[in-house]
């Protein structure tokens, strides 16, 4: 529905008379991922709207995120691929000019931010404001000392690396998300404090380029969020790469090395220490208190679910509210919030987080959308089922030569008929195209499709999605001489 627009002088319910109209129909604060969304959505629906961002267009992803990481993680994929040729009938020399790869990476960053560059969105509607903004009241703001009013507000000021309180951290050189990008020289040995989603990644990119690498995780695996048979397989391939896991132990102190002391009394030194903990929301210095916004014990602004804050004209989308922080969960929210602000209250809708796929680009890549069993168990009960599949069974991870992964099927009976009526809870991909498979479990669990369905449907041979295939036709009966079991909490 096309948004129609003040049009008119706003009346001030309390003096009885009409006060200006406002700058903007929407404010947009932060031009990251999520901000783009909503200045576009509103754009489209004829709004007047105004997108503030204190750097450049595009936020983390572009520059210091997903955009750059990839990249990265490409080239040293093909690095590796290209070492790997004696396992295929091959052999090459492979020289790494590390310099070039983090220059290809910068290219790659360069052209991916011309299409949210200033002119990209002037064409579009959208009025850029250059500069830090705070709030000043409920409905203004001041970009770099100048004041503009709104009627509507959407926060998507984004998140940045989290630092923990480790004794000594400030006192040396450390690496985040921004400032890995920005090396030129190679370092020796990186230390990896964080063994999530970005600590695995890197960790992985630099061993392949050449560097030795050590990752410290305080959890007792890798990627804690996922099913532990994921973390399993991905430390696998790490440590047969020449990654040194140190997991379960706590950094105590930081000193000069810079050097790691570890909870059970041991010590690790290297060249460069990259710390990879996690995001926190970039919700302190932008005036939420007289914007008339709460935030949580974590800094997440409050909202409800329809992202609406504590102030009914402003909503809020993306990292600094979500805890899901994802590049594709921000714009989502990102085009909701702004529809939101520029809709009736009848009209609003409702953010629903419960089918989010997430990716850890590793190779192989692990894939998760709904529950892991131990959750499924929690809230379905005893009637969970399980089907898990290993690659060392498809016939594409065979004639690929890869075959540390697996597809893993969470599933629940239906209210009658058992599993003839039943449905996807969770989905766990490991493998080389696990990104592109998770799309099928998360086509299932947001379309209801009953699980045969999933069974039922020709996949084309030989694929890696042959094995999703396998796994739901294992809900039914023996396939492939095993069937699905009861899930375990």
């Amino acid at each position: 529905m096309p948004y129609r627009g003040l049009g008119h002088l706003a009346r001030d319910p309390g003096l009885g008379h009409t006060r200006p109209m406002p700058d903007h129909d929407l404010l947009v604060l932060g031009a990251g991922a999520t901000g783009l969304a909503a200045a576009a959505t509103a754009a489209r629906r004829g709004a007047r709207v105004a997108l503030v961002e204190a750097a450049r267009p595009g936020g983390d992803c572009t520059h210091y995120g997903c955009v750059p990481s990839k990249a990265l993680l490409e080239s040293a994929r093909r690095v590796a691929a290209a070492r790997s040729g004696p396992r295929y009938g091959f052999s090459a020399e492979v020289r790494v000019d590390f310099s070039a790869v983090l220059e290809r990476v910068a290219g790659v960053v360069a052209e991916i931010e011309k299409d949210e560059s200033p002119e990209v969105l002037a064409r579009q509607g959208i009025t850029l404001l250059s500069g830090w903004a705070e709030f000043t009241g409920r409905h203004e703001a001041e970009v770099d000392g100048r004041r503009h009013t709104f009627a509507k507000a959407v926060l998507a000021s984004g998140s940045r690396a989290a630092v923990p309180p480790i004794e000594g951290l400030a006192d040396v050189r450390y690496l985040d998300n921004r400032s890995v990008f920005a090396l030129r020289e190679q370092p020796e040995h990186l230390l990896v404090l964080g063994g999530g989603p970005i600590g695995v990644e890197l960790a992985q990119a630099f061993r392949r380029l050449g560097s030795q690498v050590t990752v410290v995780e305080g959890a007792p695996s890798l990627l804690p969020r996922d099913e532990p048979e994921a973390a399993e397989a991905v430390a696998a391939v790490l440590e047969r790469e020449g990654v040194t896991l140190r997991t379960g132990l706590d950094v105590v102190r930081v000193s000069a090395g810079p050097t790691l002391h570890l909870s059970d009394g041991g010590t690790v030194r290297g060249s460069h220490l990259l710390v990879a903990v996690g995001r926190t929301p970039a919700t302190d210095g932008i005036g939420l208190a007289s914007l008339g916004v709460g935030v949580d014990a974590k800094g997440r602004v409050r909202t409800d679910r329809h992202l609406r804050t504590d102030n009914p004209d402003v909503w809020a989308a993306g990292d600094c509210t979500s805890p899901l922080q994802f590049t594709h969960v921000g714009d989502e929210q990102g085009r909701l919030a702004a529809g939101n602000a520029l809709a009736p209250a009848f009209r609003q809708g409702r953010w629903d987080d419960r089918v989010i796929p997430w990716v850890t680009f590793t190779e192989p890549e692990v894939a998760h959308v709904g529950l892991t069993e131990a959750q499924a168990v929690a809230q379905h009960g005893a009637g969970v089922r399980v089907a898990h599949v290993r690659d060392t069974r498809s016939d594409r991870g065979r004639t690929a030569g890869e075959t540390d992964g697996f597809v893993k099927l969470v599933a629940v009976p239906g209210p009658v008929g058992g599993m003839a009526l039943g449905k996807l809870v969770g989905m766990t991909v490991v493998g080389p195209m696990a990104g592109e498979q998770i799309a099928q479990g998360a086509l299932a669990m947001r379309s209801g499709m009953l699980l045969g369905r999933l069974a039922q449907t020709i996949t084309a041979y030989p694929t890696w999605s042959v094995t999703t295939r396998v796994a739901a036709a294992r809900f039914f009966g023996s396939y492939g001489g095993s069937q699905a079991r009861p899930g375990r909490g």
